[in-house]
């Protein structure tokens, strides 16, 4: 357990004054770099082929922020059931909004026809959360990525739909590798000891890109979640 960990927080009384998130938040933008890469202080992950969503749960209620949709709780109502999956209340994750198909595969196309409107009922939805900003209706942004993410598996309990990525700590040219097996074109590294700033990530969260091995058939939102390797060694 890192020295800096801490218990979780009380979740606070439906009435306090604390659960207030807010009502929008500036994201972190990452950094483009050329190439996969390796260090024991990054975080590796799929880049997934979806649309950037911050999602907020507060006493039960669910609001999406996506770029370009102003109203994408109505364009995704399938995530109003995030609140049962996590252990608190009043709590703001940064993630991936996907669209699956009859085979649970992410389609871009269905995600288009969402966004747009054109096919509101278009494919199955679902969430892959990637970090946690509040927790317990207090902001945790100035904690370390890496304490924020071991909160974030704390409080949010997978689901079919709902989701907290899965990745690997050093080893980036490995996963890369695992990606490019799949089909997957990007990779992305956080660093563990970052905090979450808004705009510019700096070296806090780069992006690299993932040359496909090979064409083949788009992967399931299952098997990109396992990914073909073990866990690397510490």
């Amino acid at each position: 357990m890192p020295a800096e960990q801490l218990p979780l927080p009380e979740p606070p009384a439906l009435d306090s004054p604390r659960l207030r998130l807010p009502d929008r938040v500036n994201p972190m933008q990452p950094t483009e770099v050329d190439a996969a890469f390796d260090h024991p202080d990054y975080f590796f992950e799929p880049w997934w082929p979806g649309a950037r969503a911050v999602a907020s749960a507060e006493r039960g209620r669910v609001r999406l922020q996506v770029a370009g949709l102003a109203d994408a709780e109505a364009a995704f109502p399938e995530l109003a059931e995030l609140p049962d999956q996590l252990a608190e209340d009043g709590v703001v994750l940064d993630g991936t909004l996907l669209v699956l198909d009859a085979e649970g595969r992410p389609d871009p196309e269905l995600l288009r026809a969402r966004l747009s409107g054109r096919q509101p009922h278009a494919g199955r939805a679902a969430y892959v959360a990637a970090d946690l900003l509040w927790a317990a209706g207090e902001p945790i942004t100035r904690r370390s990525f890496r304490i924020r993410r071991d909160w974030l598996e704390a409080i949010l309990a997978p689901g079919d739909r709902i989701t907290v990525g899965h990745g690997y700590p050093g080893d980036g040219t490995l996963v890369a590798e695992a990606l490019a097996r799949l089909g997957i074109e990007g990779l992305s590294a956080r660093r563990l000891s970052a905090r979450y700033r808004a705009g510019a990530a700096g070296d806090a969260w780069l992006r690299a890109p993932v040359s496909p091995a090979q064409p083949r058939p788009r992967p399931t939102l299952a098997l990109i979640l396992r990914l073909p390797l073990g866990a690397p060694q510490a």
